[in-house]
């Protein structure tokens, strides 16, 4: 009967957790991204066919609510909340448009911060990555209407951390792992904006 008890009591441990429990654990999660204040992350993004790397690419993103600047093999972007700025080195110019938010929360590993809450069904279980205890969330679009139909949220159990984020939209994966991560940092606004005086000779193709 001992030897019963404790079986069981490993495979129910060992059974993916439900809805309620997946919506605590983001909850947290995004509670604490929002209090960490200006952030820095280093991350490697990469889009997945199945099983087969795409492409790839590594950089570090900083982050202050609505702004970002981006700095990814070697192209740097700003965007203070409206404007972006793109500098391409190789031709030595700088593209200037206005991006949709959509275009913007493609960009940013955070945004299923914000849109966990509606149109997914969700499921959550305890795992391993990279060594480190993490718990696994799994979302799924509940509307075949909607653009993001599956995400996997990895967040380290220790600090709430997202350590991981794969995204489908249609038949490709997107995972961005987060390697590093700095918070409570403070940028000023011309942070995220483009630093003319420092490009003087750079040739500017405005989009707006």
């Amino acid at each position: 009967m001992k030897r019963y008890i404790i079986y069981s009591l490993l495979l129910i441990s060992s059974l993916p957790l439900f809805a309620d429990d997946a919506m605590k654990v983001l909850d947290i999660a995004a509670d604490r991204i929002r209090k960490a204040g200006d952030i820095e992350i280093e991350y490697k993004a990469s889009i997945f066919s199945g099983a087969t790397e795409k492409a790839s690419a590594t950089g570090t993103m900083w982050l202050r609510e609505n702004q970002m600047k981006l700095d990814a093999e070697g192209i740097t972007t700003w965007y203070d909340g409206k404007t972006r700025w793109c500098y391409v080195p190789t031709s030595n110019e700088v593209n200037i448009d206005e991006p949709s938010k959509k275009e913007m929360a493609a960009m940013n590993p955070y945004t299923f911060m914000g849109i966990y809450k509606k149109g997914f069904k969700m499921t959550v279980k305890e795992t391993v990555l990279r060594g480190e205890a993490v718990y696994e969330v799994y979302l799924k679009a509940r509307y075949a209407k909607m653009d993001v139909k599956e995400i996997y949220v990895d967040i380290r159990k220790s600090d709430y951390q997202p350590l991981c984020i794969r995204v489908r939209e249609s038949n490709d994966w997107q995972r961005v792992s987060i390697t590093n991560l700095k918070s409570n940092l403070k940028f000023e606004n011309e942070f995220f904006t483009f630093p003319t005086n420092d490009y003087p000779n750079v040739l500017i193709n405005d989009m707006r």
